[in-house]
């Protein structure tokens, strides 16, 4: 105990120091541990269910039809419940918004669609109530809803006594049953889980492929006995019904990492770079070591020369690091808790988002890199400053002797470099990608542009939708300030991809199939011109009162004219879809849209199809309104028009497109951020590694320096020796920096756009960068050798 006081009063005679390491050592481990409990959340961590491993994702998939994952017809679904020997059941569910008019403000529900068996394949209790009974979830049943724990919360304030009341969506009553747990929906996003409740003629439909699938194995099943058994149902299914289930077979994946997959490389990313963070933090601790042993080096020999032992020596300097360690681990925690509560509003839609916290895992993980930096830049520095000769460090206290100290510090400075140029060349290349991405050609002009939606369904009566659809347009557009109004079943660029095959007659250069693979769209009259794409050649659709008159009509991408027409205009012309539903008449092309950027924002525009909608057809589009000039008077205007038409529905999603586009952009947002402010960081404790570097120089060297300046040196001399060295360990950390980048051109190839890992400008701007800061670096160091006195340092001695 006496020994950890005369350790704790030897750290208090130095508070600036102590406070600085604590600082550094909080920074780096309080980011790791927050990403840490980020990585622990979404990829660590078994999922919320009983018996997780045995869960799986299930997808139909046709190699004919260029289609790797489809989603799952109801009828399909039932038949591979019914004839799989391996699986205890297999569930469907798809998204629905829906408009709750149980209060006096209509509100719009983030809801799921479920089949028969949802609850049972998740293993899942609820938080409070039941779930659906086999009543509620047939065909007519009586309406019963499911609250997530997020909306129960929001609506209910988690009052027990929710389970009972009443939701009216679309009409329609919903009785409340049930509320999950918190960790239960995938999205903290999501209201409510309704039944699907499929009727015969739903389920008569095997080419109504909407369900996503999960299912869970039997005990001692592999994934890949799962899938060998599903693709032997669906044989069998081929064989029964050739025209819709032959030349399909089955995805069937771990759920987990179905769910995580496209997140992984990211959040790996993010993780790498906050520990390379914490690697230079240690290296600049050690570096702050270094120099403090040497200013201490007379007070460690006089141990020594009493008795102590070099590892009683040691010893105490490690009793002095654990210290300061244990008061930065704790200020770590408080930083990870503020980052970890910041994450939590910026990644909602991140699975796993709502297990995210700063739990017993993630503190364990502070303590356990708090120990790891404590040995790390304590032990090395304290036995590097106790190999000196006691005596002669008696009688020459000050007079050099740190050259094996400086040649530690050289070396943990230009790692401490070479780290940095790694995270800002990785940090440079974020931000041109990201640069890249928001100023990439999407093909439309979104300013000056709102979307919204008017809540609907798709089991409403479509005549009364598609009247009120054909009011509302009407009404917009004689709107004072509405240069154009239209609407579509999906926004460009928010990655909602659908894909199909048709024929087009007189084609003679299509796949060898004889059909094309395409993007499809549907929209509305006016659409365009609201969205601000070009129209190439031809006309738009017919507005929603005349668009019945005719054959279907539909317009071509301007790719879709490059790959298949042949030099020649493609309007007029005619295609079917494929395979062809029964009395489905051609679809006649009137026109020729511009390449607008549909799927996302990195890929490169495909041939797409946009299908002109009826009335009714699309029942919840995205209403997309153009404003002349200001669109914000637009956006205030929209909501009393909507309810002036139809009260009972709800507005929302009301904004302007172009923040609907800038939403698609927020991971490789918070990517390009946080690796920004890491090697914001990275360059500032490299700084400070600099400073310290040339500190303890300037100080073993005082003398040296003050006898040169009696023999005449001057002192632009000695500051262009001191920058020379500094020029070397900045040149070599560089070096080191931009090969370790050329190392990970793999890696960052997959995150970049527009931009390769090489790019001359960005690796150019961070050695200019490194090179400044260095300068500022050692300004002070070098400005205090030029001002020392020859005769005062001599006499010192």
């Amino acid at each position: 105990m006496k020994l950890w006081l005369l350790a704790f009063r030897t750290v208090a005679r130095r508070p600036a120091f102590a406070i600085a390491v604590a600082l550094i050592l909080a920074l780096g481990i309080g980011a790791n541990t927050a990403v840490f409990s980020m990585v622990d959340a979404v990829l660590l961590k078994p999922l919320p269910y009983l018996n997780p491993d045995r869960l799986v994702s299930v997808y139909e998939a046709s190699a004919a039809k260029n289609q790797r994952d489809s989603l799952i017809a109801p009828a399909r679904l039932e038949d591979w419940n019914r004839m799989t020997r391996v699986f205890e059941a297999i569930a469907g569910t798809y998204a629905e918004n829906v408009t709750d008019t149980s209060t006096p403000e209509p509100e719009r529900l983030a809801g799921r669609r479920v089949s028969p068996r949802f609850f049972a394949v998740y293993g899942a209790s609820p938080l409070a109530g039941r779930t659906f009974t086999p009543q509620e979830e047939a065909a007519g049943g009586a309406g019963a809803a499911v609250l997530s724990y997020n909306f129960w919360t929001r609506r209910y304030h988690q009052d027990p006594g929710a389970i009972g009341r009443r939701l009216i969506l679309g009409g329609q009553g919903y009785t409340v049953v049930g509320v999950m747990p918190r960790d239960f929906s995938p999205s903290s996003e999501l209201d409510v889980w309704l039944p699907a409740q499929l009727n015969a003629f739903m389920m008569r439909l095997r080419e109504a492929r909407f369900y996503g699938g999960a299912g869970r194995m039997k005990p001692g099943v592999t994934i890949e006995q799962a899938r060998q058994d599903l693709d032997r149902a669906q044989r069998e299914l081929g064989e029964q019904f050739p025209q819709t289930d032959r030349g399909w077979s089955t995805v069937v994946r771990d759920l987990k990492e179905a769910r995580v997959g496209n997140y992984r490389r990211a959040l790996l990313f993010i993780f790498g770079a906050v520990a390379l963070l914490l690697a230079i933090a240690i290296a600049n601790i050690a570096g702050l070591m270094l120099t403090q042993l040497h200013r201490r080096a007379r007070e460690l020999a006089i141990r020594s020369s009493i008795g102590a032992t070099r590892w009683q020596v040691v010893g105490g300097v490690m009793r002095e690091v654990t210290l300061i360690s244990a008061f930065g681990i704790g200020v770590s925690c408080a930083v990870a808790f503020w980052i970890v509560r910041s994450l939590s509003t910026l990644v909602t839609a991140l699975p796993g988002a709502a297990r995210l916290g700063v739990d017993w895992r993630a503190l364990a993980f502070a303590a356990g890199a708090g120990l790891l930096a404590a040995m790390l830049c304590g032990l090395l520095p304290a036995v590097q400053a106790t190999r000196g000769d006691v005596a002669r460090i008696l009688a020459q206290s000050g007079r050099g002797g740190a050259g094996g100290r400086q040649r530690w510090q050289r070396v943990l400075v230009a790692g401490q470099i070479a780290l940095t140029v790694l995270l800002l060349a990785g940090a440079g290349l974020m931000l041109r990608s990201y640069y890249n991405l928001a100023h990439v050609d999407l093909g439309f002009e979104p300013s000056r542009a709102v979307t919204f939606h008017m809540g609907a369904q798709w089991n409403e009566d479509r005549k009364r939708i598609g009247e009120l659809q054909m009011d509302l347009l009407d009404r917009l557009q004689q709107q004072h300030g509405v240069a154009g109004a239209g609407f579509a079943n999906f926004l460009p660029a928010t990655g909602a991809t659908l894909r199909y095959q048709l024929t087009m007659d007189g084609q003679s250069r299509t796949e060898e199939s004889g059909r094309i693979n395409v993007g499809e769209r549907g929209i509305s009259g006016g659409y365009l011109a609201a969205i601000g794409a070009p129209l190439a050649a031809g006309q738009d659709c017919p507005n929603l009162r005349q668009v019945a008159i005719g054959p279907p009509k539909a317009l071509v991408n301007r790719r879709f004219a490059e790959l298949y027409g042949n030099g020649q205009s493609l309007v007029g012309r005619h295609f079917e879809w494929y395979p062809a539903a029964a009395n489905a008449k051609p679809y006649e092309v009137i026109g020729v849209v511009g390449n607008l950027r549909e799927d996302n924002m990195q890929t490169t525009t495909g041939p797409y199809v946009y299908v002109c909608l009826g009335p009714g057809n699309w029942p919840d589009p995205e209403y997309v309104v153009r404003a002349a000039g200001d669109a914000r008077g637009l956006v205030s205007a929209i909501r009393p028009l909507v309810h002036g038409l139809a009260p009972d529905r709800a507005v929302f999603g009301l904004k302007p497109v172009q923040d609907v586009l800038d939403s698609s952009l927020d991971q490789p947002r918070l990517n390009t951020r946080m690796l920004t402010v890491f090697a914001a960081a990275a360059v500032l404790l490299a700084s400070v590694g600099l400073y310290g570097l040339l500190t303890l120089v300037v100080m073993a060297r005082t003398r040296e320096i003050g006898v040169r300046m009696t023999l005449g040196a001057a002192p632009r001399q000695i500051v262009g020796e001191l920058l020379a060295g500094v020029a070397r360990i900045v040149a070599a950390g560089a070096v080191v920096g931009l090969l370790l980048t050329a190392v990970a051109d793999r890696f960052l190839r997959s995150v970049l756009f527009g931009v390769t890992p090489f790019d001359p400008l960005t690796l150019g701007a961070t050695i200019v960068l490194l090179a400044v800061v260095a300068a500022l670096a050692t300004f002070v160091p070098t400005r205090r050798a030029a001002k020392i006195d020859p005769l005062s340092a001599i006499r010192a001695e």
